[in-house]
């Protein structure tokens, strides 16, 4: 079996990465310094079948980042670890797909055991304040969006028009098109700016996006 470990600072990656051996000593674990290399060890034969992330990557970041790791694994179980641990960004890690979220700050045992935890396939969440505490249940499907819907409703919320995003996401306008409409019936909502609005409120998208005029 196999872990991929996701951390952009060399130090913290390797600390991580003992902190995993520790705790899994039967995984091989695989580490990785941005979002490109870790999706390269996702296409590996057989997949890693749990992923501990860092999402403050200099290539995607946050829930970005977690969303194409849970698409990219659909089968396996990826557990966010961050600095940062207010509820916000746990809304934000349960919402992107995660089954785990681990402070830094917490104790090394701690971690190691969310780990064995996460392996027997619980859902995990250690803060800095409490350790580990009881998890949030699974949230429904991303409110019925798919990975796709998500990646263009990202892209709206930049203010990308359907051109732009189809030319980005290589699809055709008119499949942009379909998706926007699927979205806005999903949130409920009728034009753009709402989209938007709602996509950051529900923690959908990235939270340091720009918020619509």
């Amino acid at each position: 079996m196999k872990l991929l470990v996701v951390d952009d600072h060399p130090l913290m990656l390797d600390g991580l990465v003992q902190m995993a051996v520790q705790a899994l000593p039967d995984h091989q674990i695989l580490p990785a310094r941005s979002l490109a290399e870790a999706m390269v060890h996702a296409g590996s034969d057989p997949p890693p079948s749990l992923v501990l992330l860092d999402p403050g990557l200099p290539d995607t970041s946050g829930a970005g980042a977690i969303r194409c790791l849970v698409s990219a694994l659909p089968g396996s179980a990826v557990a966010v670890i961050s600095a940062n641990d207010h509820p916000p960004d746990q809304e934000a890690a349960w919402a992107a797909g995660a089954q785990a979220f681990m402070s830094k700050a917490a104790q090394p045992q701690e971690l190691i055991g969310g780990l064995q935890a996460l392996s027997r396939g619980e859902r995990v969440l250690i803060t800095r304040q409490h350790g580990r505490v009881a998890a949030p249940d699974a949230p429904s499907a991303q409110h019925g969006l798919s990975a796709r819907q998500l990646e263009v409703l990202e892209a709206v919320c930049q203010g990308l028009s359907n051109k732009v995003i189809a030319q980005q996401l290589d699809i055709s306008e008119k499949t942009v098109k379909a998706h926007v409409t699927a979205i806005f019936e999903r949130l409920q909502v009728v034009n753009r700016t709402q989209a938007a609005l709602a996509a950051r409120r529900l923690h959908l998208v990235r939270q340091d996006l720009p918020a619509p005029d």
